[in-house]
């Protein structure tokens, strides 16, 4: 309003002025509106921290990102810590009490799994990824082999024993390390503690919806001030996923499907509520254990007789062989037992094995999903596949 004001001022000239004066006064907020008028002010308060909005979530419930009126964030991890974002040249508030501040631009981030790496992806970020706990030549991601080798990104250990000194060259301003598991445990945590290198608990794998999981870009988004490429990315994702559940709600039958997988003779079926039966089940598939623990993620292990008895009928079989990584074939699977080869998904030669790139893509749900959807309803399109293929019997 003053802006307007000088305006009128400049081109009117003094003999206006009081003609101006009563425009400017019958432009206030009339007495009868509800809402109370928004007062404008030169400057934020940089210690006004009271949070005018908070970020919208459709899937995920293990964080939460709210917006402050003074331009900082309030960003809540998967274990409940809270970080305060503070803008680039913006100032720390002077109550900060309970948090951890973070100031931007965060331009050097750890990530101590994997699947942290494939949020950077989502929204084109992989070059603000400056150290990672698994090495060159075990990535699928080309751009993170790729900053390895040019030394940009630093390669420190395993995430249960990093390499302390490495940490402390890559500077990193905040780890994500996984909630719950927490890499490392109480050691690694502590050390990190004494080095002053703050870390945020990312429980994305604890998300029971696969768009719960992919919905953590938007964590990420909020990290880099990217809030607009990550509900981008995210969008595009549930209208896929969304387009084939419609499509396959179409079908007339629903073919039966498992994915698992066996280690030293115990078989880790997932429980009804993890995300990987959502995924089945989005993709128009029906999961013999859905009643297993129907509102828990993970896995209950089963012997390999009580699999079979509940497994013997399904249509398809999906063998996670990236867990189990003696079994390149049909044949090793029945190294288990022999008996397996009654399963019908095992004499009607519906066996699929996994891409060692799958656990490394859990941005791309949506191409999972459509990838499930065709070994079910359009097998003969194998060859179109991105993270299945069909296990070779021997």
């Amino acid at each position: 309003m003053k802006k307007h004001l000088h305006r009128v001022i400049g081109l009117c000239a003094a003999v206006v002025m009081l003609l101006a004066a009563a425009g400017c006064s019958q432009q206030a907020a009339p007495e009868s509106s509800s809402t109370p008028p928004v007062v404008e002010t030169d400057a934020t308060d940089p210690n006004d921290l009271t949070v005018v909005r908070s970020m919208e979530l459709a899937y995920a419930n293990n964080f939460a990102v709210d917006y402050c009126a003074n331009g900082c964030k309030i960003i809540t991890d998967g274990a409940g810590q809270k970080f305060l974002w503070v803008p680039e040249g913006g100032s720390v508030p002077q109550d900060v009490e309970g948090m951890t501040v973070l100031q931007a631009p965060l331009t050097k981030i750890g990530c101590f799994s994997t699947t942290h790496a494939t949020l950077f992806r989502a929204i084109g970020a992989l070059d603000k990824v400056s150290l990672v706990t698994t090495d060159k030549d075990k990535w699928y991601i080309d751009q993170i082999a790729q900053q390895i080798e040019d030394g940009t990104t630093t390669y420190v250990g395993k995430n249960s024993a990093p390499d302390y000194e490495l940490i402390s060259a890559a500077a990193p301003q905040v780890i994500l390390i996984s909630a719950n598991t927490m890499h490392g445990s109480d050691e690694v945590l502590a050390k990190l503690d004494e080095l002053g290198i703050p870390y945020i608990a990312d429980s994305q794998h604890l998300e029971n919806h696969p768009l719960g999981r992919v919905e953590w870009v938007k964590l990420v988004g909020a990290l880099l001030d990217m809030e607009e490429e990550a509900d981008a990315y995210f969008n595009e994702e549930v209208e896929r996923v969304q387009a084939v559940a419609d499509q396959v709600a179409q079908e007339t039958e629903h073919p039966s499907v498992i994915q698992t997988y066996v280690f030293k003779g115990t078989v880790y079926v997932r429980n009804g509520g993890d995300y990987v039966n959502k995924m089945l089940e989005l993709a128009g598939g029906d999961y013999p254990f859905a009643d297993l623990e129907p509102d828990q993620g993970g896995n209950t292990k089963m012997t390999v007789e009580e699999f079979y008895q509940g497994a013997v009928d399904a249509d398809v079989l999906i063998y996670d062989n990236t867990s189990d990584v003696s079994v390149s074939t049909v044949a090793d699977i029945l190294a288990n037992g022999d008996y397996l080869a009654d399963m019908k998904a095992i004499r009607e030669g519906n066996v699929w094995g996994i891409q060692k790139n799958y656990w490394q893509s859990a941005d791309d749900v949506a191409t999972m999903i459509e990838d499930i959807a065709t070994i079910l309803y359009h097998p003969e399109n194998a060859d179109q596949l991105h993270y299945f293929y069909k296990l070779p019997t021997e």
